[in-house]
């Protein structure tokens, strides 16, 4: 959709859901340096990640190549489940699954979805909550979730109506097993913690 100046937000909403909002947000090219995403229907701007925190996507995305995985970094999702669209840090899904060039990404196309976690508190929250239970509640097979702050990984598996029915945790530094279809473990030993904060 294609918005003029007088296009305002309450316009654009005119019943609508939050996509609406979300599309003419991403239009806007002054917004361009923000990450945009609709989460359990609030809009949600985030800054660009911190040296360590895009460092790490870009670790796990060169990993998930490697083993012959397409890793989409930043890749806006949808599913059944309503009032969410988010991106995700990384969405791992197949080169076939992709080709249509289908925006925003089903969900029923991923089968590992990665955040890493920012230090400002309500990023940590939307991570650690509201996404996690929407990729779950979309069926997502695997959620790969890195805590720079603590220095851990969780990897939740078994999706099911509210959350995921399993967490298995790890520390940096150790390999993280995933199941199949991957059968590969994700190496962690350059992953770094961000640094104490100042008093």
């Amino acid at each position: 959709m294609a918005t003029t100046e007088h296009d305002t937000a309450e316009h654009i909403m005119r019943g609508r859901d939050g996509h609406g909002l979300l599309r003419f947000l991403e239009e806007r090219p002054e917004l361009d340096h923000l990450r945009i995403e609709l989460v359990q229907d609030k809009i949600v701007m985030r800054r660009s990640g911190s040296p360590f925190r895009t460092c790490t996507v870009a670790l796990l995305g060169s990993q998930m190549e490697r083993a012959g995985w397409a890793g989409l970094s930043g890749q806006a999702l949808i599913s059944g489940v309503p009032g969410s669209e988010p991106k995700a840090d990384l969405v791992v899904t197949t080169d076939e699954a992709m080709q249509d060039n289908c925006h925003p990404y089903p969900a029923d196309r991923v089968h590992l979805v990665v955040e890493v976690v920012e230090r400002v508190v309500s990023e940590r929250d939307s991570d650690y909550a509201g996404k996690r239970r929407w990729y779950a509640r979309s069926r997502i097979p695997l959620h790969l979730l890195v805590d720079p702050d603590e220095g851990a990984v969780e990897l939740h598996s078994q999706p099911g109506d509210l959350d995921y029915g399993r967490v298995d945790r790890y520390r940096f530094g150790d390999p993280v097993p995933l199941p199949e279809p991957f059968s590969f473990a994700v190496d962690t030993m350059r992953f770094k913690p961000y640094p104490p904060k100042l008093p």
